[in-house]
């Protein structure tokens, strides 16, 4: 009975958490307008399912202060990469192309949905240029396909759960697919800090030098001989 109460209790604890994840990025999506909303939205509302993942509670000011910093640098990370998706969606869609494009941008959108769904956590934990975070979505989704199938796989369950029962979308739509993508994409992250925390090489030394300066480079190195 007492396993009972407790596993009640975790799974009320946990849906309201979700219900308080949705209506960040409900908030964060209306306040940007939804098409500029949605990416710092998704951001903020990422953060607190890593709150909600450490049993931290989930703060309505931390919410408001990340979607207010990522707002400008989600547009470039997040919303772009959610445009070339959209786009590839609907090349796929229209029935203009013939069987083997068709099949070849499928998989081009499913590549960039898991990418997408990547991008939260990946700008969240690394400081990385703004033009290089889509990149290293994308190689981190390939080089972790398992993990990334039983994503795609998960969000497609979620997707036809949805469908099969609306009422759901305004009170767990986003928050249930936010959960599940940050619980497996920072499994993913964690087996690949090599590939992503791998530093910038380093600038190209000049070929040309001077003869005073190739000189006084040699010196030193006689005078430790010696």
């Amino acid at each position: 009975m007492g396993r009972a109460a407790q596993a009640l209790t975790g799974g009320m604890d946990l849906v309201l958490r979700a219900l308080m994840i949705q209506a960040i990025w409900l908030l964060g999506v209306l306040a940007g307008g939804i098409v500029l909303g949605w990416a710092p939205a998704t951001t903020a509302a990422t953060d607190a399912a890593a709150c909600a993942e450490r049993g931290e509670p989930i703060r309505w000011r931390r919410a408001a202060r990340i979607w207010r910093g990522t707002f400008v640098r989600s547009q470039l990370t997040l919303a772009l990469p959610g445009l070339f998706l959209l786009l590839a969606v609907a090349a796929a869609l229209s029935g203009m192309l013939p069987r083997a494009p068709e099949i070849a941008m499928w998989l081009i959108a499913g590549l960039l949905l898991i990418a997408v769904a990547h991008i939260p956590d990946l700008d969240r934990r690394y400081h990385l240029p703004a033009t290089r975070v889509l990149g290293r979505a994308v190689a981190l989704s390939l080089a972790q396909a398992p993990t990334s199938l039983l994503m795609l796989a998960v969000l497609a369950l979620w997707t036809g759960v949805v469908a099969a029962v609306p009422g759901l979308l305004p009170f767990l739509g986003a928050a249930v697919p936010l959960l599940v993508t940050h619980h497996l994409a920072d499994r993913s992250l964690d087996r690949n800090e090599d590939l992503l925390s791998r530093p910038a090489p380093p600038p190209a030394e000049p070929r040309a030098r001077s003869a005073a300066g190739t000189v006084a480079a040699r010196r030193p190195r006689a005078a430790r001989t010696v």
